[in-house]
């Protein structure tokens, strides 16, 4: 599968979270290990300055289940006190699965074949799977991309303001920079991190993305003003000549998640450079049914 996939590229959405929480070192090599091209991650900054790769505002979903679940804000703790936290294996295995976009009862195929069934209720499989993993810093990420044998595409999610020195500062010392591409969904952080980059000599090779999610009138405006190597657009707004008139331009065209079938073949008929997803395996599945 690796070797032969001609497809856009993979974007393990926080890694494989069916392997291990999400945003964690053991999500991250199991999608490597899985053949895909590129991961996407989620960025904060602790109360002490320290860069660390997580999705929500607060610690409450990842340590639900845990002897010591928190319910603190990242920007209110230190790296001490999250370094501390225990987030346990089979959280994704609460009943939390289905995926915005998608139809339920496709949610419902997909989570079976994840073994995320309704009828075996988190508790139990929690019972069955102790195992616990940590929060990783996004130095700490580097430091084990930089012992990879292949080439892996790093999508950086800037999750809250104020980050881009330090950020800055971390991509500067890794050497696959030129393969990462920070990016946004938030309107207020793409307009920070593009006004930075305006103001600021940006580490070599690094790119800047957009989520916009759609291609409204208001986008058009402000977009051939920004500097962008790629965007994403929602399954549902994969319109052909906003993919044309984004092209035209030089920028990549990335989907948000596409889990479904139907997303799937619609990435792939675009022609997409690339596309996030929960569901690398059962992708691939339909994948090797799809191209023949």
């Amino acid at each position: 599968m690796r070797k032969q996939y001609t497809g856009p590229w993979r974007m393990a959405h926080r890694g494989i979270s069916q392997a291990a929480p999400e945003n964690t070192l053991e999500a991250f090599r199991a999608a490597y290990h899985g053949g895909i091209e590129g991961l996407e991650i989620d960025i904060r900054m602790t109360r002490d300055g320290v860069i660390v790769i997580h999705h929500d505002e607060t610690l409450e979903r990842l340590t639900c289940g845990s002897d010591h679940p928190c319910t603190r804000a990242v920007r209110d703790c230190t790296w001490a006190e999250l370094e501390a936290l225990e987030l346990p294996y089979a959280n994704h295995l609460m009943d939390n699965w289905k995926d915005e976009g998608m139809e339920e009862h496709e949610a419902v195929d997909v989570a079976r074949q994840l073994g995320q069934d309704p009828d075996h209720p988190y508790e139990i499989e929690r019972q069955k799977d102790p195992r616990m993993a940590k929060l990783m810093r996004l130095s700490d990420l580097f430091e084990w991309m930089e012992q990879l044998t292949r080439r892996v595409i790093l999508e950086i999610e800037y999750k809250a303001p104020g980050m881009m020195p330090e950020l800055c500062a971390l991509l500067e010392g890794f050497s696959g920079r030129s393969d990462c591409i920070v990016f946004s969904g938030e309107p207020e952080l793409i307009d920070e991190i593009q006004d930075y980059a305006r103001h600021n000599r940006l580490p070599e090779g690094v790119k800047l993305g957009a989520n916009i999610r759609r291609l409204t009138p208001e986008w058009k405006e402000k977009i051939p003003s920004m500097k962008l190597f790629e965007v994403g657009l929602n399954i549902e707004a994969l319109e052909r000549e906003d993919i044309e008139w984004l092209r035209g331009r030089g920028i990549l065209v990335f989907s948000n998640l596409g889990d479904t079938p139907g997303g799937w073949q619609k990435i792939c008929t675009r022609s997409l450079t690339g596309f996030k997803t929960n569901y690398t395996g059962p992708f691939n599945a339909w994948w090797d049914e799809w191209k023949e």
